[in-house]
């Protein structure tokens, strides 16, 4: 099943989508990795939705917008708001678009993970739904926006420069070669060898250079084809979406659509409806087998109690059924451990099953400090105690049989209980499948992994962890610092260790944020400290080996050789919404990481306001920015200690 567009759809949406230059940007929207943006054409409203990594048409399925605007939605509002659509076109073949807007251009790559990217008239990067740096490029504030390394374009192609890319490696399937030489997919590669008169896995060196040349046109032919969108059904399920009619899907089951658009949003709406309706649905069924779980705990409860009622209640009655037997056992039971005490009564009721005796063979077990013996009485066990009369022994049996009928009463009531919150929960799936699929729900994420320490991204683009205690100290170092990091500590007890990732590569911008934020995130905050020192060292540095005869407790580490030092460190931090890995997070970091980051910041530094009441200013202050933002995500956020709010910027 097809998840993301092929260069070949980019080519033809493109294309199609040419009407919209000159339509007017209303607002932008952003869920996740889908920018949404409303736009006002000739004909009237139009939703434009570009989704990281998968598609790019017009669509008809529009989400509720996210109640708090990401901090990269608001840069695109700013930048993009009220503009119009000068020019839209695709980046040679490759599976990314631009949508140049007055002086900006939004980006969008629609290859592997994705990402969506606005660069300014220079061609500086504006914003990003993600930052990223790659061996050959690097998507960071700022920086020069750079595409992917060139590929082949079989458009502009030569038909001279075809056939020497083709016989570069003779020994490859025809299929692959195209594949692997040229920029499309395996399936137009299989296309354009049908379309040529060719078997897909014909070697190349089976070919001659007029043979190549059929190929060529074929290639030609496919990639301008006529547009006749359609859906490609198999066994009744969605398969694929393409803009032209291909040979490869012959009988196949086919639904064709006016526009391109229509046939991707189709397929793509149904796509989401149907993931949202497993979205819906998913904690319900967690919640049923949970329940179905507990259902069959309370099932084998409730056999255990009726089984344990029952077996007492026989016990009694039988000790009733054969009252003089049992009185007799007890009278002769009785005397002869007072006479012969219970090692010498032991003995002999050995000595008696050995010579067959009756009485003795029904003995069990002799317990002489419960002063009982455990007889066989029609295939039961039945525990006779010598200082409790018969009537005593049989009433023990009752009363265990009364416990296990209330315990089994109270199962019963719980198993009665958990059936019907069953119930309920199969009629809540029922109604979920049948309901209209709600897509505009939006489901609470999973916590990313770098939550679970203080962080921030630096100006120039790099991740910065900082531990909050003692076990998450220990954890940093341990688990997630490697040798191409940086490590940064201050020169205050009770401070924060803290990683620059990546950060060998880092520029004297991250270091210095890195050590203020160590400072800042110290214990020298609530003392009321205004600067600080720290340092840095390498990973390398940095162990838990002690000299002889010392211990380091959790989270503590030795760091070995030179450290570099940076002196009086300013604490000044800023509290923003950033957008980071496609999501909004509220971060407290140095200034000018921020600043990077984001245009609407509060600066705090140490002070006498409390932490609550700080907490709550800051969050004011978002809420009316358009940001809901909890107190505990703030004051996991903030400085250990109160406050002041310096500075709003807005």
């Amino acid at each position: 099943m097809k998840e993301e567009m092929s260069s070949v759809d980019i080519r033809y949406i493109v294309r199609e989508l040419q009407s919209l230059v000159g339509s007017r940007v209303d607002k932008v929207y952003h869920d996740g990795d889908e920018i949404r943006i409303k736009l006002r054409t000739k004909e009237g409203r139009a939703d434009l939705i570009l989704q990281a990594g998968r598609r790019f048409h017009l669509t008809s399925y529009v989400k509720e917008a996210p109640k708090s605007p990401s901090s990269f939605t608001m840069l695109l509002r700013k930048h993009l708001s009220g503009g119009f659509i000068d020019e839209i076109e695709q980046h040679q073949f490759d599976r990314i678009v631009k949508i140049r807007i007055g002086d900006y251009t939004l980006i969008g790559e629609l290859f592997r993970r994705g990402n969506v990217i606005l660069v300014d008239g220079e061609n500086k990067i504006v914003a990003a739904l993600r930052y990223e740096e790659y061996k050959d490029r690097r998507i960071m504030p700022k920086a020069e926006y750079r595409f992917p390394p060139a590929r082949e374009n079989p458009l502009e192609v030569t038909r001279e420069r075809f056939i020497e890319l083709i016989r570069e490696e003779e020994e490859l399937e025809l299929v692959r070669a195209l594949a692997r030489k040229l920029n499309m997919g395996g399936m137009y590669a299989e296309e354009i060898s049908i379309r040529a008169g060719f078997d897909k896995t014909t070697p190349v060196k089976e070919l001659s250079d007029k043979d190549l040349m059929k190929v060529y046109e074929a290639m030609m032919e496919t990639f301008n084809d006529e547009a006749k969108p359609n859906i490609v059904l198999k066994d009744g399920n969605l398969h694929d979406v393409v803009p032209i009619e291909l040979r490869i899907y012959e009988g196949f089951e086919k639904r064709y659509f006016t526009t391109f658009s229509e046939a991707l949003d189709e397929y793509f709406g149904k796509i989401t409806l149907e993931k949202a309706r497993v979205e819906q649905t998913k904690r319900l069924e967690a919640k049923k087998r949970a329940l179905l779980a507990t259902l069959r705990k309370q099932e084998e409860m409730l056999k255990g109690f009726e089984e344990g009622a029952k077996n007492n209640q026989e016990i009694g009655d039988l000790i009733y059924a054969n009252y003089s037997l049992i009185e007799r056992l007890l009278e002769e039971f009785r005397k002869a451990t007072e006479k012969l005490g219970w090692g010498e009564f032991r003995k002999r009721i050995e000595e008696g099953r050995k010579a067959g005796n009756k009485i003795a063979l029904m003995v069990k077990a002799i317990d002489p400090k419960e002063k009982a013996v455990t007889i066989e009485l029609d295939g039961k066990k039945v525990k006779l105690y010598l200082n409790r009369s018969i009537g005593e022994n049989a009433e023990l049996y009752y009363e265990k049989a009364k416990k296990f009928r209330h315990k089994y009463e109270g199962a019963l009531k719980a198993y009665e209980d958990t059936k019907r919150k069953l119930s309920e929960i199969e009629g809540l799936i029922e109604e979920e499948l049948k309901k209209e699929l709600n897509v505009k729900r939006i489901e609470r994420r999973r916590k990313k992994w770098f939550e679970k320490f203080r962080w921030f991204v630096s100006s120039e683009g790099f991740l910065v962890l900082g531990g909050k205690d003692a076990s998450t100290n220990e954890i940093l170092i341990k688990r997630h610092m490697d040798e191409n990091d940086l490590y940064c500590h201050a020169d205050v007890y009770g401070a924060p260790h803290v990683v620059i990732k990546d950060g060998q590569k880092a520029g004297e911008k991250t270091i210095f944020e890195a050590c203020q934020f160590a400072v800042s995130m110290s214990k020298a905050w609530s003392r009321g400290v205004y600067s600080e020192d720290a340092y840095w060292a390498h990973p390398s540095q940095v162990t838990k080996q002690t000299p002889s005869g010392e211990y380091l407790g959790k989270g503590a580490f030795m760091v070995y050789g030179k450290r570099n030092w940076l002196h009086g460190l300013p604490l000044k931090l800023a509290v923003g919404v950033i957008n980071y890995e496609g999501e909004d997070f509220v971060v407290c970091a140095p200034v000018n990481a921020i600043k990077a980051h984001t245009t609407r910041y509060v600066v705090i530094g140490p002070g006498r306001m409390k932490k609550g009441e700080l907490v709550k200013k800051i969050r004011g202050i978002l809420e009316k920015w358009g940001y809901r933002v909890r107190e505990e995500e703030l004051n996991a956020a903030l400085p250990p200690g109160g406050g002041e709010i310096i500075e709003v910027v807005d």
